[in-house]
């Protein structure tokens, strides 16, 4: 049960702010690490998005762009499989921040807790990661990329579990997930 949870924020649109990952090996989570970058589109930020995660362009001044961080991330997630929570939208945001620094794209298969969630929880109102937080009585600071990256992946290995899955293959079958190549 080997996997890295990926989540990040934004300043606007595809523009992340912030990057947060949890690794995961063997089942247990080893360690969690996030970043600050400053978006592409700095000093501008989406106010709404602001208000959603409070990462203001303040905050953002002296960050590392992201093609400077990648080689960093791409460490954790190279050859690896990859869980966000809604990972649509955190995908596009990786491959959006490559395109625009004109960067390989790494070799990397990933699924989405939220349909991991479905299948286990089956009949919950919300399938939010705040509802699912809230469920398993996970505490963390919602919408920092590094909080939420953790949370993907203690409710990811919830699920797993709860379909006694040795494996992250086993469990991705017996849900019916399938694994999708960034």
């Amino acid at each position: 049960m080997t996997f890295t949870a990926i989540d990040f924020e934004t300043a606007y649109a595809d523009f992340p702010c912030e990057v947060g990952l949890s690794r995961v090996v063997d089942g247990s989570i080893v360690d969690t690490k996030s970043w600050l970058i400053k978006p592409a589109c700095f000093p501008y930020m989406n106010p709404w998005n602001e208000r959603v995660h409070g990462i203001s362009s303040a905050q953002l001044a002296n960050a590392e762009t992201f093609e400077k961080i990648w080689p960093e991330i791409k460490q954790w997630i190279e050859d690896q499989y990859i869980v966000a929570h809604n990972a649509a939208f955190d995908m596009k945001v990786l491959h959006s921040a490559l395109t625009y620094y004109d960067l390989a794209i790494p070799w990397t298969e990933y699924f989405c807790s939220v349909s991991l969630s479905r299948k286990v929880w089956k009949g919950l109102p919300s399938h939010s990661l705040g509802a699912l937080c809230e469920l398993h009585d996970i505490r963390f600071n919602h919408h920092r990329a590094g909080d939420d990256a953790r949370a993907c992946a203690i409710i990811s290995l919830k699920a797993f579990e709860s379909f006694q899955a040795q494996t992250l293959e086993e469990g991705l079958i017996k849900s019916g997930v399938k694994l999708k190549r960034l």
